[in-house]
């Protein structure tokens, strides 16, 4: 349990990442929370890794292009996909935007959450 005052927080480049327990989890699922201001996107190139990503919008807008497809997620909306798909993302909106991700599945040893919290860049980097 980890209560919400002593969560590991990362602070990114206009946003903020939220560890909810699984760098002290000894499995492969990661689940953690981002809150994105308006612009902010994972970066202008794509990622990838093992295993499968949850997404559940919170708050404001979010599109996550998956392979080919870009697929436009409000409050209340979730996406699930093969994290081996070439994947990224931005907040297109005016305001902030939060969203719970989980990532399950991957290989023993790596730590995809490094990904989604490396390269958070501003409306330059979006597309």
């Amino acid at each position: 349990m980890i209560k919400s005052n002593e969560r590991k927080r990362i602070s990114l480049h206009r946003g903020l990442w939220e560890g909810l327990g699984g760098e002290q989890f000894e499995g492969t699922v990661e689940p953690f929370m981002v809150t994105l201001e308006a612009g902010t996107s994972s970066g202008r190139f794509p990622m990838a890794h093992s295993g499968h990503e949850f997404v559940f919008c919170l708050r404001g807008e979010l599109a996550y292009e998956v392979g080919e497809t870009t697929y436009s997620l409000e409050s209340g909306d979730s996406l699930l996909f093969s994290a081996a798909q070439e994947h990224k993302w931005h907040n297109p909106g005016k305001k902030v935007t939060n969203a719970l991700i989980i990532l399950c599945g991957f290989h023993d040893g790596e730590s995809p959450s490094k990904y989604h919290m490396a390269s958070t860049k501003g409306e330059e980097d979006k597309k």
